[in-house]
């Protein structure tokens, strides 16, 4: 379908010493190196596109690399928020905002999918050009006019975004049982 969202990378190094007060996963980014986070992504991103990939090997290798990392809960259910949220958590609020705008015919962000931009901005999985963008999108969702998905054009219908809001539940599901320690 659309993606809507963008993921910024983690800066990799192997400190374990967070400074006080500092949030979980800018603490556990320190922790990480790039090779880890690309295999923290890789992991979801191959459950995200093929439910059938959440095997219990799947489930082992991922926290395998949790412990490894020597992730708090904090810390997974913050990775869980950036590695996954803009995906799913994110798609969701948009998707049913669409739903709004598609019905009313105009623009509409709600207070829930603004709260979590900014919390995705916090943790720097976010940047203010998408959720531009982002806005943009909703314009023409609720405008009724085409959008762009690779070289193809189309008006999104409510069919289409009722469809859409079923994979992201279906996705929500797939994560939390990947985030749920075996």
């Amino acid at each position: 379908m659309l993606v809507l969202v963008m993921l910024t990378g983690c800066n990799g190094s192997s400190a374990n010493n967070a400074e006080p007060g500092e949030e979980p996963m800018k603490h556990l980014s320190k922790n990480m190196t790039a090779h880890q986070k690309d295999i923290f992504q890789e992991l979801i991103a191959r459950v995200l596109r093929n439910r059938g990939n959440l095997t219990p090997e799947t489930r082992r290798q991922f926290w395998e690399l949790v412990d490894e990392v020597g992730a708090s809960q904090e810390e997974v259910d913050t990775m869980k928020h950036l590695l996954a949220g803009p995906i799913v958590i994110y798609m969701n609020y948009f998707f049913e905002d669409a739903l709004v705008a598609l019905k009313g015919g105009e623009p509409y962000k709600s207070a829930a999918r603004s709260d979590y931009e900014q919390y995705l901005k916090s943790l720097e999985a976010m940047t203010d050009d998408r959720i531009e963008a982002n806005d943009r999108l909703m314009e023409q969702i609720a405008y009724r006019q085409p959008v762009q998905q690779g070289d193809q054009s189309s008006v999104l219908d409510e069919t289409m975004i009722l469809q859409a809001l079923d994979r992201v539940q279906q996705a929500v599901e797939t994560i939390n049982i990947l985030f749920t320690r075996p």
